[in-house]
Parts: C-alpha cells; structure tokens; sequence
C-alpha cells in the first residue's frame, strides 16, 4: 500500500535536508551503523505521533540538528525543525486531489508543532484524514515494553472491531465478578451503609498490556516471555497485522533492523512475508543490515543508501541516495552487497530442499512397505522396470522418487533421527558419480550392511544409505579410473549409465540419449574458472566406455527412461547385485554388527 509518496525532513537530529521521492509499498534503507537511517523513521514517528521513540515526547533541544543549532545561533535566529510528507490519495476521497503534502512546525516554545496545508482542502478533513492513518514504529532493540506496547494497540483494534466481542465480554467479566464477589458487596453495604461493587475498568489496556503467548516446545506451554529473542521478533509482524485487519484505520509501519535475533532462513521468511502478504494492506518502511531485505526487489520495492557525509564546516549530516540509481552503494557497502545474492540462492535452494524433504518424509510415513528413495522420477521409473523384470513384479519394497542427491541425502539424515510407528527399512540410493559420492562420504564413518553398498545410518530405526554398485562389466574400467585419479575420482556412474555399453551407444546412435561435455570448478585464488575435464577423462577411459566422459542432458532422460522401459531381460542384468542387496536389507529382521 502506498500511503506516503514524498518525504521531506529538515534539522532532525542528524538530518539537515534530507528529500525522499517515490516511496513505494516497501521502503529499505541500507548503511552502516550510525549514519542517520533510524532517524528517518523516528521523524515520520514525530510526524504522525509527535513523539521520537514509543512512549518518548519530543524534546525540541535535543532533537534540533546541531548544524542548524549553530547556525542559529551565529545568526541570532529562531531555530525550527519541519518535515514535510506529501500523501497519496489512497483512500481515493473526492474532497482530495490525487497527491497533497502537510507540513508540521516545532519550535522550542511550544510541544505541539503548527500544520501547514493546501488553503484549499478544509482544516476538518486534514483531520480527518490523518486520523484514518497509524504509524507503528518499532525501534531495534525490542523488549518486553515493546510487546506490552502492541499488546495495547491489539486492545484499541479489538474494540474498534464489533465483530470480536471484546465489549460484550469485558460486560460479561464483570457480572461474573460481581455474582462470585455478591457476598462480599452485601456485607460492605451492611457495614458501611452504602452500595459498592468490584468495577472492570471500560479500559482494558492495562490487561491486555499484560497479556502472553503460550508457545509449545518439546509437547509443553512455554510463555513466550521466556522463548529465544528470535521466536520473540517473529511474533511481531504478526500482532501488527492483525491489528491492521482487525482495525478501520490504514497502517504505516517502520521496522528497525527486523532481522535482529533471526538466524539467516528466518530473515529472509520475513523477507518474503513482509513483500507477499503484509505490504498488501499496510506501508513498510525498514532499516537493515541483513542481505535478505537488502536484496529485495521488485515493482512494491524502493531502497536508499544512507550515509552520512561532512558538510562545509565538517559536520556530519544524513544524506541518502536511490541503490537503484548508485553503484556506489555496492561499494561502500561492502560484505552486504557481496553475499546478498548468494546468500538469496541459499536460502532458495534451502527452501526447495526442505519442501522436497517434507515431501519425501510425507510419502514415507504412509508406506506399507519398505522404501528406496531415489535421485529422481526417471531413476525411479527405470528401477521399477528392473523390479519387474529382475524379481518378476516380487513388490517387497517400493521406489519414492527424491529431487537430487542432496535431497535424498537430508531425507534420510533427518527422518532417521524421527519415530515411526513402523519401523520398515528406509534405504536412500544416489548415483556413484561425483555428487553422489559426496553426500555417500559423509557416512563414511558408518558400517556397512555386510556386502552391500549400503551403510546403516540408524541400526534401530532400519535407515540406510547406498551408492549403485559398480557391475561387474565396468569393474576393469573403475579400477583404471581409480588408479589414474584417487578413490574419490572412480568411474562417474549414474542409473542411465548401468546398462550395457551395447545399449548406451545404441540409446545415442538413436539420438535417445544426449551427452554434453563434463565441467568443473577450479581456484587459484584469484580467479574462478571452469574447466572441462572431458579431454582428462578420455585419456583415462578405454576404448568403448569415452561416453563415461561426458554427463546426460537433463532433457532428454524422460525419453531414456521410456525408451530404455521397453528393453528384455538381458538389458538390465546389471541390476541384479543392486536389486540382491536392497532385499538382503529388506528381509533382515534388523542389521547385523
């Protein structure tokens, strides 16, 4: 929501001039610490609610920038501190044009500053109009005030609010007091002659002040009072929201630094939530250090780079300028500005991997039967069809289909730590290549379930967590790899590469299958690079096997994988030790030592 188009801030603090146009639905301000950004949302807090910090007055001398303080000084003049904010009509009343500024005078000699507005809109709707807005400020450092502070306005939205009742209750509260204290009244009025009853105040901000959350951790009530500060701050935006649904007012909030007590995820939730669902119906103003709201962006979104700069005499003041329109900002903002993209694919792939998880852990708490969790759907069609052929349709367990090694890995380290009421083998399966293998070295310190590939993640609760066995006919072709480039180099087999090299040429003779070159990163501490390794391996490989050299197009595995289904017996032998070790494991009533 744009409530505010243009802000206009002179002699607060540490802001001389300071012009902010084109305020959009979300406003971020970026800078490093002590150059002026809270100071842009303590003045609109002066603005709307003539006060700097909640529940602290405006203080003339000690809010008057110093700069203009000497100037005033040195010129024998009046010193004054004005801001001016031009609003939207977004109300969209006729007695408005489309964009109209008010502007607000303090001095020292009098704690309620003069308005200032177009002659011709009437004095009574400025009024009114500016009653229809409230501005939320909420300052860095957030105690329990801080709640108890909004904890009241939740009272003020509630009562405003005919539909939550909370006026039909407070009266029901007090018939309750007054029927269980009755005997209490009758003898005050027997001994002292007159009536007198326990009174609920109308006000109930005072109760609500004192008001909690109830939060659950480990099965028990926890107060909230008594959570982390993070689990605190997120419940913020929450009761400002609900206050803004709840109430016939439009709101305007200023966060300072809401990334305070968050863990990296969390912040950029928030991130997410303040531009999905909370600017729809409220105007956001944020000071941040964090790279998940530096790196928002998006037509709802404007943000200012905020330093502070020495003016002629060498004082200090504020000054900000568009991120959009200063490469500078980058610069001067240095690790910020660096890891805010990376940081944002992080937290996205962190996003996917745990809704790929959730999936999966879904999936699995339904199952009747014992589960293989696998890189992906074509991995899964292709071990379904050597089930069928192999172990002539013997359905002893069944085949899930993950979202790539990583997932299938962070499925199995984290369900495995989890009761089941069934404790029916959970084997995880990736690729022997490259990404495979890494997620397989980190249980490298587990045993292995006798001669399989498969390590016993949780002997308890049956988890395992394999590789493809190398077959036999590639086994020469392995050992040459191994002996050229370490254990960990190996023969890079994926499930489309299992099949018989008479196949695999035939699949890309056919144009079934597509191969690209392989590639790699490289450092060398000043440069990143990638490098292709096909070449390297071609050196290595065998005659007949230099298609292991190169990776599967992703595009074309879908056709592999029916391409490959309509195959004989013969085609799929090499699955047979994979297929031997999956029921091994499946039939054991538990693992061995």
């Amino acid at each position: 929501m744009r409530i505010i188009d243009k802000i206009e801030i002179h002699y607060f603090r540490s802001i001389y001039h300071l012009t902010l146009s084109n305020n959009n639905d979300i406003n971020v301000f970026v800078g490093i610490n002590d150059v002026g950004k809270s100071n842009v949302l303590k003045a609109l807090n002066l603005f709307f609610n003539n006060q700097t910090d909640i529940n602290t007055d405006f203080d003339f001398l000690a809010d008057l920038c110093r700069l203009r303080e000497d100037e005033a000084r040195a010129a024998k003049g009046r010193a004054t501190i004005w801001i001016r904010v031009t609003f939207n009509n977004f109300l969209g009343w006729r007695s408005l044009p489309d964009k109209f500024s008010i502007k607000r005078n303090w001095n020292r000699y009098s704690s309620t500053p003069a308005d200032s507005y177009p002659r011709d809109i009437p004095g009574v709707t400025i009024g009114r109009f500016l009653n229809k807005i409230m501005y939320h400020y909420i300052p860095a450092v957030r105690g329990r005030d801080i709640y108890a502070h909004y904890l009241s306005e939740l009272h003020d939205s509630l009562i405003d609010d005919e539909r939550a009742g909370v006026r039909s209750a407070s009266n029901e509260l007090m018939q309750a007091i007054n029927t269980s204290t009755e005997d209490m009244s009758d003898r005050i009025r027997s001994g002292l002659g007159f009536e007198s009853q326990i009174q609920v105040p109308e006000d109930l901000r005072d109760l609500f002040r004192a008001l909690d959350f109830s939060t659950k951790f480990s099965g028990y009530n926890v107060p909230l009072q008594r959570r982390g500060d993070g689990v605190q701050a997120q419940h913020i935006p929450f009761i400002l929201d609900f206050i803004a649904r709840h109430s016939n007012r439009s709101h305007i909030w200023a966060y300072e630094e809401p990334e305070n007590s968050l863990e990296m995820s969390r912040a950029f939730e928030l991130a997410e939530q303040i531009y999905n669902e909370f600017s729809a119906e409220n105007q956001i103003f944020v000071t941040t250090h964090s790279p998940a709201f530096y790196d928002l962006s998006g037509p709802k979104v404007a943000k200012w780079f905020v330093e502070s700069l020495p003016d002629a005499d060498r004082q200090s003041v504020t000054s900000a300028s568009s991120v959009l329109a200063s490469d500078a900002a980058d610069r001067r903002l240095g690790i910020a500005a660096v890891v805010a993209s990376r940081s944002r694919e992080l937290y996205e792939d962190n996003k996917r991997l745990k809704a790929a998880v959730e999936k999966l852990e879904a999936e699995v708490a339904d199952a009747t039967r014992a589960q293989v969790v696998v890189e992906g759907p074509t991995d899964q069609r292709i071990l379904n069809k050597a089930i069928e052929i192999l172990l002539e349709g013997d359905k002893e367990f069944d085949v899930v289909a993950g979202e790539g090694a990583s997932n299938v890995y962070s499925f199995i380290k984290t369900y495995s730590r989890l009761q089941r009421a069934e404790n029916l083998p959970v084997l995880g399966l990736v690729d022997n290549d490259s990404a495979g293998r890494k997620e397989y070295a980190k249980f490298n310190n587990l045993k292995l379930f006798e001669q399989t590939q498969f390590r016993i993640v949780n002997k308890t609760a049956r988890f395992y967590f394999g590789v493809l066995p190398v077959p036999a006919e590639f086994s020469a072709v392995d050992v040459t790899m191994r002996s050229a480039g370490g254990d960990q180099f190996g023969l890079p087999l994926s499930i489309e590469f299992m099949f018989p090299r008479e196949i695999i040429w035939k699949a890309i003779e056919e144009g079934i299958l597509s191969l690209e070159d392989r590639y790699a990163d490289a450092k060398d501490g000043e440069l990143s690079l990638k490098v292709n390794l096909t070449d390297n391996y071609k050196a290595v490989l065998p005659e007949g096997y230099q298609y292991f050299a190169k990776v599967i197009k992703s595009e074309c595995k879908d056709k592999f994988a029916d391409w490959v289904c309509d195959l004989d017996e013969e085609a799929f032998e090499n699955f047979r030790v994979l297929l031997d070790g999956i029921r091994q494991i499946v039939t054991s009533s538990e693992a061995p030592e």
